[in-house]
């Protein structure tokens, strides 16, 4: 190839890719915007995003009416315990398919990323009939439960990989100094390999707070078990939502925000753990 096409190449790049980005983050642009503005700037000034002064009433409103605390705690509780609980499941199995040698070890390995080709919603109707019978409708750890198994496949093979890169001979020196397998992977292996860890964690958790049908089905009958996602549609349904299209942007502002500041703060280290994951073993 020469040096004229592949500068044409880089030319056309740098400007379909901004275009692209445009396109993507358009909708985010035009919901922050509407959320600051009032009932009448909305449909006196459609197409321009922003307006100025911005108007705060919609967030006030939100505040208001709806008990952003109580489902703030109950989103990060349902995020967290289902992040916790897939590094707690994760790190062990990636540890174990890097390291041991087993019966039917590759086809254990197989049936946890044919896994991931199972979506999610297919396990609703029997995981909701469990949680009935469990007497955990309604209720948070009723919608942590199931969500354990959702993307731990990628996990686990994500871990998996990077496991493989560390020298076995580091681990075979604490072996010798007495450490057994348990010692060699929370006390050598994890520490080495702390940005993939890390990593899927921040995944899972978006995941898990971006979740809305699962929620509304199994806590949706309970206010005091309403996750911020569910919260809004609530919200949205309500007499006090109804039209009034500010607060309900105002609503799902708040509700996307600390994803996209953990994406935005972390972007750096989850892009380079997907690209180093995607070379190694």
């Amino acid at each position: 190839m020469s040096v004229s096409s592949r500068l044409r190449g880089i030319n056309g790049a740098r400007v379909v890719f901004p275009l692209i980005s445009l396109v993507v983050l358009l909708p985010l642009i035009y919901q922050v915007g509407i959320s600051f503005k009032n009932p009448q700037q909305i449909f006196s000034t459609p197409v321009l995003p922003f307006t100025f002064p911005p108007s705060f009433e919609n967030y006030v409103a939100v505040l208001t009416q709806m008990n952003i605390p109580r489902f703030l705690f109950n989103s990060l509780v349902f995020s967290l315990g289902v992040t916790l609980g897939q590094l707690i499941l994760a790190i062990p199995a990636a540890f174990s398919f890097a390291y041991f040698n087993f019966r039917f070890k590759n086809l254990l390995l197989g049936i946890v990323l044919i896994s991931l080709m199972v979506p999610f919603v297919v396990t609703y109707i029997p995981n909701y009939l469990l949680l009935a019978q469990w007497r955990m409708i309604n209720t948070l750890h009723g919608m942590i439960l199931p969500m354990l198994g959702i993307s731990l496949g990628f996990g686990i093979f994500l871990l998996r990989q990077h496991f493989m890169s560390f020298p076995r001979e580091v681990m075979e020196a604490a072996h010798i100094d007495g450490a057994n397998s348990w010692d060699v992977l929370w006390r050598v292996l994890l520490p080495a390999n702390l940005s993939p860890v890390v990593t899927v964690g921040l995944y899972v958790l978006i995941n898990s707070w971006n979740q809305f049908i699962w929620p509304l089905l199994v806590g949706g009958g309970n206010p005091n078990s309403f996750t911020l996602t569910v919260a809004v549609q609530i919200f949205y349904t309500s007499p006090e939502g109804g039209d009034y299209w500010g607060a309900i942007m105002a609503a799902s502002v708040l509700t996307s925000l600390p994803t996209v500041l953990i994406f935005l703060l972390m972007r750096k280290r989850i892009l380079t753990t997907f690209v180093e994951g995607a070379v190694k073993g």
